[in-house]
């Protein structure tokens, strides 16, 4: 992997929403602006106080950002290259639309939408333009997930048989709290769309394999809101493969955690997410770790790229996401993460949604269900 070259000119960035998601986005933002490959020129958000308060912890030789409430209208006044979307759900359809008819790439916080059909259109619109569509499915960039990925298709471990992930990112009633659209159905999605979509992504991208069936149990123990702060359930993938998942917001918010197990023929990969650390093994059944190995050898390798700035950059993967934005805006290819990963999880879900709702096993991807069905669920009992 050669050093990154300085580009003739940084590609001008424009952030629409400034809350919660946006916060690692804009670090990641930061490393690249420093260093001449990004420029943040227009913040979006209806709060003006967010906005001023992503330009008070901006440094003073950072270009100061174009301000509006609007999207359409920045990016009708302004050239901008890149748009990322880090604001509620079900506003990303419309405002991704707006920017592609723009002619800027994307980069929209997961879920990439919560209707298929949108999900569609996005991708679609995307390829007719030739503009890259990323999605935020943090867990695919951080290093030595590609190289494990590369291993297990190239077979070096057997056949994939099934996965566990179990996702316990806990959170009080004061998260949900804090707006009206958190934990609603149909703007949210709960436990397993908000926060368990990242478990559910990075199994697909280690197990390779089209999910065919789901079948799930939803539950509300523990929160007030509309939707479910547990699921439990288990995707049937082509191939003789199965995914069991966990997902909860009912764990200690202390211990914010989440765990990844795949079994194949000849050996297993755990993977481990807790308290800002991270453990991954890579081991075959005959005793021999692989994962050390591949991890220093993708650190050194990003390290090569990057410069050695990037070490400190490892315990954020949206630096890495926009190390690879960069890359396949340059080099006109996919992302890790594209817009068809994002449609993936999204229907996995969906799948496993109306399968609790209706206390069935449905096929994947499910045919004209959408969150909007959800609403009422836990009033029946």
């Amino acid at each position: 992997m050669a050093k990154r070259q300085k580009p003739d000119r940084p590609l001008r960035l424009v952030m629409v929403g400034c809350g919660r998601a946006s916060r690692a986005h804009l670090k990641a933002i930061s490393y690249f602006e420093k260093r001449g490959f990004l420029s943040l020129e227009g913040l979006v958000d209806r709060d003006r106080l967010m906005m001023e308060e992503v330009l008070k912890n901006r440094g003073p030789r950072l270009p100061q950002p174009h301000l509006s409430h609007d999207a359409e209208t920045l990016f009708r006044k302004f050239s901008f290259d890149i748009a990322v979307i880090a604001t509620p759900p079900p506003t990303h359809g419309p405002i991704a639309m707006r920017a592609l008819e723009a002619g800027l790439h994307l980069v929209i916080e997961k879920p990439l939408t919560l209707d298929l059909d949108q999900a569609d259109q996005l991708i679609s619109e995307a390829k007719a333009r030739e503009r890259i569509l990323a999605v935020g499915m943090k867990y695919r960039y951080f290093p030595g997930v590609g190289d494990i990925r590369a291993l297990i298709q190239g077979g070096f471990l057997g056949e994939v048989l099934y996965g566990v992930t179990s996702v316990r990112w806990g959170h009080d009633q004061s998260y949900y709290d804090q707006a009206a659209w958190f934990g609603t159905w149909e703007a949210e999605g709960g436990a397993l769309m908000n926060q368990s979509i990242h478990g559910l992504d990075l199994m697909a991208y280690l197990m390779d394999a089209r999910p065919l069936e789901a079948t799930a149990v939803l539950a509300r123990q523990c929160h007030d809101m509309e939707a479910a702060d547990l699921v439990s359930g288990i995707l049937t993938l082509e191939g003789n493969r199965y995914l069991l998942l966990e997902g909860t917001t009912n764990t200690d918010p202390g211990r914010q955690e989440a765990s990844f197990f795949l079994r194949c023929e000849k050996g297993t990969v755990r993977a481990g997410f807790a308290g800002g650390h991270q453990s991954v093994s890579v081991k075959l059944d005959q005793g021999r770790e692989l994962a050390n190995k591949l991890i220093l050898k993708a650190v050194f390798s990003q390290i090569h790229r990057e410069g050695m700035g990037i070490v400190r950059q490892m315990g954020n993967p949206y630096t890495f996401l926009y190390a690879d934005l960069l890359d396949a805006i340059t080099e006109k290819r996919p992302p890790v993460a594209p817009g068809e990963a994002g449609r993936e999880s999204l229907a996995s879900a969906l799948a496993l949604l109306q399968s609790g709702k209706e206390k069935r096993t449905v096929t994947c991807p499910p045919s004209g269900f959408h969150l909007r069905e959800m609403t009422g669920l836990f009033d029946q009992a």
